[in-house]
């Protein structure tokens, strides 16, 4: 009688062999599953909402004061810019309605002012100024799928660009804003010609700001440093980069609005 040898399985390895095939399946089926996509309220990598107050500890004399006709030091002005600021004349501002050309998007964040940020919808950021008033509204496009990692991991991002100009300038302009990053990203055109400072530094409806909003904290306070570049060729000879700081408040209590002729 001849005997045949029948290889068998162990049932504790076919239980292994089946978890395991099972786990690959799900990995892949993860793998291809795309990322759910969030609305840039929900994808904000921090809380920008609450009150702000700017912490003025530098360029003092042509931050919290209105410098002397003709003070441009620091400033990248070309001929025609110079030429353009020593014609300032506040008197003419006021009688044409023009107190707030100091306080447009190419100069607001450099005065010495209180911001309230809120979200006005899941799309836009609303911040407020009490300094001047003003009200400026940051526009993020509607959401979809992030894109491709880019060298290093860093997301694929080209530089932000401003939207197509549409509807009247006003003195904030038109943002759009995007998240990238740990940083909040802003562009603004569609401006009437504005200060870069309260003695009539002047920028012209051609420019263009771009702005980059970073939080941290420090010795338990939060921070808001806002970086702001403004490129205008018209008036300046190159790029006027500046970096504002601010300081969370814990409420609204020290909220003083004040009209331009009186910030």
């Amino acid at each position: 009688m001849k005997f045949r040898m029948v290889k068998r399985t162990s049932p504790l390895l076919t239980v292994m062999a089946v978890l395991s095939l099972g786990g690959i399946v799900a990995t892949t089926a993860e793998a291809a599953a795309p990322a759910p996509v969030r609305t840039p309220r929900e994808a904000a990598p921090f809380d920008l909402t609450g009150y702000w107050t700017a912490v003025v500890s530098e360029d003092w004399r042509w931050r919290m004061v209105t410098p002397a006709k003709g003070d441009f030091a620091s400033l990248p002005l070309n001929d025609e810019g110079v030429k353009v600021g020593n014609e300032w004349d506040p008197a003419k501002d006021a009688a044409a309605g023009a107190q707030c050309k100091a306080f447009g998007a190419g100069g607001i964040m450099r005065m010495p002012t209180r911001l309230h940020v809120t979200w006005q919808d899941d799309l836009t950021l609303k911040v407020e100024t009490d300094h001047g008033q003003q009200t400026r509204l940051l526009r993020f496009a509607a959401p979809r799928p992030a894109p491709a990692a880019g060298p290093g991991g860093a997301p694929g991002l080209p530089p932000l660009a401003p939207a197509a100009v549409s509807g009247a300038p006003s003195l904030q302009g038109n943002t759009v804003a995007r998240w990238n990053v740990n940083t909040l990203e802003g562009a603004t055109n569609n401006l009437v010609a504005g200060y870069l400072r309260r003695n009539g530094a002047p920028y012209s409806e051609n420019a263009i700001v771009f702005e980059y909003w970073n939080q941290h904290t420090d010795f338990g306070d939060t921070w808001l440093t806002v970086t702001t570049v403004v490129r205008d060729p018209k008036y300046l000879r190159q790029e006027l980069i500046t970096s504002s700081s601010f300081k969370k408040l814990p409420d609204g209590s020290k909220w003083t609005p004040l009209p331009c002729d009186r910030a």
